[in-house]
């Protein structure tokens, strides 16, 4: 047990101060990740929602099968997936009801078919992999940035990016989910 999940569970309400503190930007950036950097205020409430998730279940967790801060970030994806899940149906629903058929209106639904289904396999990648895939290609983050933001070195990302885009290629192609 690390020094934070101690402190979590002896002193909670310092230990989502230092969390805060130490982890929010870490936070941010796995929310981002998933919602994009145009939309800030949802991804302060997915950090806000995934600090306070990990507060209040601090008893429930159990910190022997991943730290406080790996909590933290899958915590803000998950919700930051709920979220783009809940915008994608909701502008489906909008197209349905409001916009007559035509052929436009079919290939946008087409390509937002494509685009849930790309954003599945990347999820499915697995961390770091589906961030780093996401850091360069949707926000051009360099290698430096990607290391930065997940701990590895340079060599490192650029190695996992090469796998993770095979392993994408081979998802996409009706691959397993689960091939290494």
């Amino acid at each position: 047990m690390d020094a934070v999940t101690r402190l979590l569970k002896r002193d909670p309400e310092r230990a989502l101060e230092w969390m805060l503190r130490a982890y929010a930007g870490l936070v941010y950036h796995a929310a981002a990740a998933i919602l994009g950097r145009t939309s800030h205020e949802e991804i302060e409430e997915c950090v806000s929602d995934a600090f306070l998730a990990v507060y209040n279940n601090r008893d429930r967790l159990d910190f022997s099968q991943g730290s406080v801060k790996a909590y933290l970030c899958a915590t803000a994806r998950n919700l930051a997936i709920d979220r783009l899940k809940r915008q994608t149906r909701a502008r489906v629903v909008e197209l349905d009801d409001f916009t007559p058929a035509s052929e436009l209106t079919e290939v946008m639904a087409l390509n937002q078919i494509d685009n849930e289904l790309l954003i599945e396999r990347v999820l499915a990648l697995g961390e770091p992999d589906s961030t780093i895939v996401v850091g360069r290609y949707y926000f051009g983050l360099k290698t430096k940035e990607l290391a930065k933001v997940t701990g590895l070195k340079d060599s490192a990302v650029d190695q996992r990016l090469h796998r993770a885009l095979k392993k994408l290629k081979r998802l996409m192609e009706g691959g397993l989910i689960h091939a290494k």
